[in-house]
């Protein structure tokens, strides 16, 4: 790996290179020369020789040679560094949502149990990986907001010639495998699992501080844990505001689909009685709507 300070300057300094390579990404898993050198010679900056571009991607390891080939694949830290300032981002998965909400669980005993021991190294730890864990849900979830709010966007913008089935094809699958998934995980009934864990992580802090308090311990270990307890309530409240915007983008979309589903599917059964029966017979006109 190069250095941090090596490769933030080569991507200050070829940044629209590799804006450009990271949206090719999403297409293709490795560049092969030509298409790198066709990306080099329209981004590049005009004063700047293509051997000299590529040179210093390689060096600074934004660029990285495949193994056996001879294409080049971006360095993985750079493509979601740069999805990330471009908020163009994958969906995740449900599942490392799901494990990720489940550690608090873990994190929120560990609290506990350093506080009955009055063991502050376990109940910093585990202070911390609560902490942690608040930090890479909500990045995630703002992420996968910002994904389904692109999923919609493309599904609405596609050409309409073409097959609502083709066009809301994605927009049905993420509702079915990731937004349903996450209202069932928000729930704050007994069916959920993030809103109590979260509650009960909250609750577990706003003890320690009490313990703390009552100990005299010193006011920065006190000051740590009430703010992690405030990301942890802020996180449960942006949970479920961030599940109802996701569903609330993607439910219009999923009910076209299946209304138009239900429409082609009458029209169809319509039109087989015509053939069997003839116009006449086939077509009842006090059944239909108009």
């Amino acid at each position: 790996m190069a250095a941090p300070k090596s490769l933030i300057f080569q991507l200050h300094r070829h940044w629209e290179v590799v804006e450009q390579l990271t949206r090719l990404s999403r297409e293709f898993p490795a560049f092969e020369f030509s298409v790198l050198e066709h990306v080099l010679n329209q981004y590049k900056s005009k004063d700047m020789d293509s051997n000299t571009v590529l040179s210093s991607l390689l060096n600074a390891d934004i660029l990285q040679p495949v193994n056996r080939s001879s294409d080049y694949q971006l360095n993985t830290l750079v493509i979601d560094f740069v999805r990330g300032l471009t908020q163009e981002h994958e969906l995740g998965l449900s599942a490392v949502l799901k494990a990720r909400v489940e550690a608090i669980k873990q994190a929120t005993s560990q609290v506990l149990k350093g506080l009955d021991e009055s063991d502050n190294d376990l109940l910093r730890a585990g202070a911390n990986q609560l902490s942690e864990l608040t930090r890479k849900i909500d990045q995630q979830l703002t992420q996968d907001k910002q994904a389904i709010f692109e999923i919609a966007e493309l599904a609405k913008s596609a050409d309409t010639n073409v097959p609502i089935e083709r066009r809301y094809r994605e927009v049905l699958e993420v509702y079915d495998q990731y937004v349903e998934p996450m209202n069932e995980m928000m729930d704050s009934g007994l069916g959920g699992s993030f809103y109590p864990l979260l509650e009960k992580a909250e609750e577990a802090l706003d003890h320690a501080v009490d313990i703390l308090s009552i100990r005299g311990s010193l006011y920065q270990q006190r000051l740590a844990m009430r703010q992690i307890a405030y990301q942890v309530k802020d996180l449960r409240y942006q949970g479920r505001v961030i599940a109802q915007q996701c569903a609330d983008t993607l439910l219009p979309l999923r009910e076209e689909a299946r209304q138009h589903n239900q429409l082609s599917a009458l029209i169809s059964k319509q039109l087989s009685q015509v053939r069997k029966k003839g116009l006449a017979r086939g077509l009842n006109a006090e059944g239909l709507p108009m």
